[in-house]
């Protein structure tokens, strides 16, 4: 997972996911070069599984209960989906609701750390703090610039200093994921809300 900095553009979640689906597309397509090798002959291994609106909507309610949460952020699950789920006869690969989950837990985090720190809250801050030192590294493990900006950040927290953090949920979260029982988009969590 590369957290992304920009201007505010359509939901990153909607963005994910039609990258995902193209990454499925591609990912079926033979392998090989003319006359070479393989020309031709399919990507070896099982064809990827997609998942249809239902069936992502059901994968992700599935694998939300594997992610903790901090309570005061709790992802709107039923936006989650509808934001993020493919459309019409659009199918996405199986365990990109797992990718959208672990964009919107380290939004939910970073946020929680920051609504800690803000009002001088040394134990929620702390927990969180070790939930971004130890958890937020271990997203999206095939990518190392990832890791190293969730270390980086959590590096920041730990000293007071929650500018990645806000930079990540900037990019990130800001009015893509609505926290249940709130109502609010993160973005509506004002200057407080965000480290």
């Amino acid at each position: 997972m590369e957290p992304r900095v920009r201007s505010r553009a359509p939901s990153p979640v909607k963005s994910l996911t039609v990258a995902c689906v193209l990454a499925a597309g591609l990912s079926a397509l033979p392998t090989g070069c003319a006359g070479g090798p393989g020309a031709g002959s399919p990507v070896p291994g099982p064809p990827p599984v997609l998942l249809d609106q239902q069936g992502f909507d059901a994968a992700l309610r599935r694998a939300a209960g594997d992610f903790r949460w901090p309570a005061d952020h709790r992802p709107d699950l039923d936006r989650l989906s509808r934001n993020s789920a493919p459309r019409g006869t659009d199918a996405a690969p199986a365990g990109s609701e797992r990718i959208i989950l672990e964009i919107a837990n380290s939004c939910a985090w970073y946020l929680s750390w920051a609504a800690a720190h803000d009002r001088a809250d040394a134990a929620a801050a702390a927990a969180a703090l070790q939930v971004l030192e130890e958890v937020l590294p271990t997203y999206g493990p095939q990518d190392p610039d990832g890791r190293r900006f969730a270390e980086e950040a959590a590096a920041g927290a730990r000293a007071g200093d929650g500018s990645l953090a806000r930079q990540f949920t900037e990019a990130n979260c800001d009015g893509a994921i609505t926290w249940a029982g709130s109502g609010t988009a993160a973005a509506a969590d004002g200057p407080g809300g965000a480290p």
